[in-house]
């Protein structure tokens, strides 16, 4: 997250001095400043940023709001429920979704899974949130071979403002309809596992 916040601000930075823009505006909110404060994680736009910015200002207006409460201001500005209700998607992107070094191999399957997790359960259970993260390597068998390939973890919670969690308890068909559009659908994957830690005491990402 530390990369990221670093290489987050670098990049804003070379395209404000390009447009002439002096400061910095984000959608920081509460439940970001709480985690990255209290040592939970290093939030990419809190505690991940570099001390040395080349911006006058950071401005975060909603930084007092939890996520419920954003989602309010976004219904009172009259924008689409498609954006007032929206999944939350982590500001690093999918590199907090596989653990240890991030790969182009290691992008390419979680993208891949996450688009097959969204298909399999938003609309019909319409989750706070879901999605795939990579685990790890572990054995599996494909046909008649053995296979060393990646382990898959999913997950789907209810929440309010995201300081608390709870899975989803998904039917055993829906899960297994899951599984095996994953493990067939994406040649390196070789199991899935699907995640019922609730927050605390887990996290919703998984880095």
């Amino acid at each position: 997250r530390k990369v990221i916040g670093e290489k987050f601000i670098r990049i804003f930075e070379r395209e404000a001095k390009r447009t002439g823009a002096t400061m910095l505006l984000q959608g920081t909110i509460y439940p970001d400043r709480i985690e990255s404060e209290g040592g939970i994680k290093s939030h990419h736009n809190v505690g991940g940023m570099p001390l040395d910015i080349k911006f006058k200002d950071v401005i975060e207006p909603l930084a007092d709001l939890y996520k419920d409460e954003v989602r309010e201001v976004a219904g009172g500005l009259g924008l689409p429920a498609e954006i007032q209700h929206r999944m939350p998607f982590p500001g690093p992107g999918l590199a907090v979704r596989m653990l240890g070094e991030v790969t182009r191999e290691k992008v390419a399957i979680v993208r891949e899974a996450n688009a097959i997790v969204e298909e399999c359960l938003v609309e019909e259970f319409r989750p706070w949130q879901c999605f795939a993260a990579l685990l790890g390597l572990g054995t599996g068998v494909k046909g008649d071979v053995r296979l060393h390939g990646w382990i898959v973890a999913v997950r789907a919670i209810e929440s309010r403002d995201g300081m608390t969690a709870e899975p989803l308890l998904l039917p055993y068909d829906t899960l297994t309809r899951m599984v095996s559009r994953i493990t067939s659908e994406i040649p390196g994957v070789a199991r899935v596992v699907y995640d019922l830690t609730p927050k605390p005491p887990a996290t919703i990402e998984y880095e």
